[in-house]
């Protein structure tokens, strides 16, 4: 081809900024960060919240978003490392070095953004903020009323780039220390203002609402129960409402270990009991109208050493070895895969076909995990998920 044909394609494809943003629309989150650097031109497109939005959107499918990787933390260790674990390609998630802080402690993923505390390492919180790891971006979060000491204190987001542009964040505080009484603090940055919500509401002890593990979904932001009973808050009415939670399924055995996580505009919770030796993952999807949770499945990690022999699970009393279950759906398939950290190696009971799969082998002799040091057994790690969404989203209220 004529070079010079070449060149007049391409200064064409240039100057007309509607083809040039259609064809950048299509490439991955990081080319783009990396096309920043092309010229103005390509910094000023790409980093437009218009197109940004547009971009985010552009990857969604069937009305939903899905993760590029999982981010495993160890659970009750502080710090800004973390294992990845790739679910579509290979991507080098960024670390989040770039906060400077010594212990950070991730709070809740969704859809694209963190809401992160970082801790002084005396687990005395210094600072909140909301970050994209992506771009690298953060923000500070400054409250509308500090909290008080000794007080519970939660911060939960509301973020969905598929039908706004705009999040919401809610902080659920206690008005006293041990008075079970909380009231709601809004965030809205669509106005970049606080509202005191007008809902005061008071919980019994008994409830064990888990006001720190929450799951925005549909526009309702979820809170885990460890009762019978939890709460929703409908972002958009800013109202609580009451939803059940599953019932136990084996008697009086204490449940051990709980995974509350959403996929596809459906609610799930795995949990696991206390035993010798327990193998089962009992898993519970909640009905759409709210009225009830039904046992989906009930996997035995025992099946899964059939297909990878490897596995060494159930070996360490009382210690399982898997954890950090999280709900991942398919683009093509209507059910969802469960993706489990098992003996060091990330496996998935597929729905779809009913079918144990390898997501990812690190290699032989290598471990997902925190040096073993750290742990009497490798087994006795507990894995806490987040879901990773690839996107130049920016922050227009900064």
């Amino acid at each position: 081809m004529n070079p010079k044909l070449m060149i007049s394609s391409a200064e064409k494809i240039g100057n007309n900024q509607d083809l040039l943003a259609q064809i950048l629309l299509r490439l991955p989150a990081k080319s783009l960060i990396k096309f920043k650097c092309v010229s103005k031109q390509w910094l000023s497109l790409i980093s437009n919240p218009h197109f940004c939005l547009s971009h985010t959107r552009h990857q969604g499918h069937e009305g939903f978003l899905h993760p590029t990787a999982l981010l495993l933390k160890v659970q009750y260790v502080l710090s800004p490392e973390f294992d990845v674990v790739p679910l579509k390609h290979f991507s080098q998630v960024p670390f989040f070095h770039y906060i400077s802080t010594s212990y950070l402690n991730i709070l809740q993923s969704c859809n694209g953004l963190f809401v992160c505390e970082t801790d002084d390492g005396d687990h005395n919180v210094s600072e909140y903020f909301i970050c994209n790891p992506t771009t690298k971006q953060f923000k500070k979060l400054s409250f509308l009323q500090n909290r008080i000491k000794g007080a519970e204190f939660y911060v939960s987001l509301a973020f969905d780039p598929l039908q706004s542009p705009h999040y919401k964040i809610i902080v659920v505080r206690e008005v006293l220390e041990n008075s079970y009484i909380f009231q709601l603090d809004i965030y809205a940055s669509e106005s970049e203002s606080w509202k005191v919500a007008t809902t005061i509401f008071e919980t019994k002890e008994g409830d064990c609402i888990a006001f720190e593990d929450s799951v925005f979904c549909n526009g309702k932001l979820h809170w885990n129960s460890y009762g019978n009973q939890s709460l929703y808050l409908d972002v958009e009415k800013e109202c609580l409402q009451m939803m059940p939670m599953p019932t136990k399924l084996t008697g009086n055995r204490l449940e051990i270990y709980r995974y509350f996580d959403e996929s596809g505009g459906r609610l799930y919770l795995a949990a696991t009991y206390f035993a010798y030796i327990d193998l089962d993952l009992y898993i519970h999807q909640m009905a759409s109208d709210y009225s009830h949770w039904f046992l989906k499945h009930r996997l035995n990690m025992g099946d899964a050493m059939e297909v990878f022999p490897e596995l060494n699970l159930g070996c360490h009393p009382f210690s399982s070895g898997f954890s950090g279950v999280s709900f991942v759906g398919s683009e093509r398939k209507e059910e969802v895969k469960v993706v489990i950290w098992a003996d060091g190696k990330i496996i998935c009971y597929d729905f779809n076909d009913g079918a144990w799969k390898m997501i990812h082998d690190p290699g032989p002799g290598l471990k997902i995990g925190t040096p073993i040091e750290h742990f009497n057994h490798l087994h006795e790690q507990r894995f806490i998920p987040y879901k990773y969404f690839e996107s130049v989203y920016v922050f227009e209220d900064m």
